[in-house]
């Protein structure tokens, strides 16, 4: 509301808002004459019918319709991790206190620039953390959640069961609808799936992970992965689903979408660094 060129009649306390386009004047919605106690910000004016004016709360009408949809987005992120209790468990992770050594200082970089063009939003692809037991994946990839969320943004994390379990209670939870937590999945700023494998897969599972990771790559929005397993074993996992059509879609659906980091314990890297080593004295 323009209150500049808002004109009052003392007379009848008629009060009228001039359209700031073309000047039409508009009449509040509701109200003939403003009482004394009702304040001037409370009053709403009819909308102008000019071509500007259409074209401007239009914008201020999606503008409103985004920050709806990321306050429902906020409250459905608080409910899943008061759920599975995961709050307290991610909040000491940072990029900070993550040890670097030689077998990890390109990862990590890798990881921070990756991090960084998320705050700039123009990162479009996702990452795929790899790494045995121990070597830091989930570390790293809540450091980069905790990272995103200091600048505001939405982020969600949890292992693959625990979000098909939310999709699974809309079934017996008429409150909430399946299309609404996989638009949450699909539209969130960052989606963050932990040791992806170790569970046991459905093709149904299998088919909503395809459908998440599809929308997403639509959407331009990163999905980051950790997992112990290389693309050939997670393949493998994947073949439990007894669809292996839909499970080589979803894999290369995946490593398309996402390029890959893989951590390494020191001993590892060690011993790679001396069969490298080797290789070169012949």
């Amino acid at each position: 509301m323009d209150l500049e060129n808002m004109k009052c009649n003392s007379k009848d306390k008629i009060f009228h808002n001039k359209c700031k386009f073309c000047g039409k004047d508009l009449k509040p919605i509701g109200l003939d004459y403003l009482y004394a106690n009702i304040p001037l910000s409370s009053i709403e004016y009819e909308r102008c019918d000019c071509k500007q004016s259409k074209i401007y709360w239009n914008e201020m009408d999606f503008k409103e319709e985004i920050q709806k949809k990321r306050k429902h987005f906020e409250q459905m992120i608080r409910q899943f991790y008061i759920q599975n209790h995961i709050s307290n468990r991610i909040q000491d992770y940072e990029l900070e206190n993550f040890i670097i050594t030689e077998n990890n200082k390109k990862e990590v970089e890798i990881a921070k620039d990756f991090t960084q063009k998320c705050i700039n939003k123009n990162q479009k692809n996702g990452l795929i953390i790899t790494g045995k037991s121990g070597t830091g994946k989930t570390h790293l990839a809540t450091a980069i959640l905790n990272k995103l969320t200091e600048k505001y943004m939405l982020v969600l994390m949890g292992r693959l069961i625990l979000l098909l379990d939310v999709i699974k209670d809309t079934f017996k939870d008429f409150s909430s609808k399946e299309k609404d937590i996989i638009e949450l999945y699909s539209k969130v700023d960052m989606l963050i799936i932990d040791d992806l494998g170790t569970e046991r897969i459905s093709s149904w599972a299998l088919e909503k992970l395809y459908t998440i990771i599809e929308n997403r790559n639509e959407n331009k929005l990163p999905i980051i992965v950790t997992t112990r397993f290389d693309k050939e074993s997670l393949l493998e996992r994947f073949y439990q689903s007894e669809d292996e059509e839909l499970a080589e879609a979803v894999i290369e659906k995946l490593y398309h979408f996402c390029y890959g980091i893989e951590l390494k314990k020191y001993y590892e890297y060690e011993k790679e660094k001396v069969s490298i080593s080797d290789q070169t004295k012949y």
